[in-house]
């Protein structure tokens, strides 16, 4: 997404990280589903979105379905988190 610079932490939503846990786990990338379980409004759990999407954790927006999600694993969510918050880049 434009504006979003995931590889900056500080710019990150504060519960981004476990925002990602919902979706890993649930194997669902949907708003509603992170608004309901971090008890969020619509538009922080829309960016948090935004900022799963960016990190390639999430796939891009597709109309009512949720996002499919490209992480498999709770283990593998934990090594790209770690990679995230050690600054390397990511690639598609």
């Amino acid at each position: 997404h434009i504006g979003v610079d995931i590889a900056d932490k500080s710019s990150r939503d504060p519960l981004f990280n476990e925002a990602a846990h919902i979706v890993v786990k649930n194997q669902q990338g949907s708003t509603s589903l992170i608004q309901k379980e971090l008890s969020i409004s619509p538009q922080r759990a829309d960016l948090i979105m935004d900022q799963l999407e960016a990190a390639y954790i999430v796939d891009s927006f597709q109309g009512s379905k949720p996002r499919f999600v490209h992480i498999p694993t709770e283990l593998a969510l934990n090594d790209l988190l770690e990679s995230l918050n050690s600054g390397n880049n990511l690639q598609k």
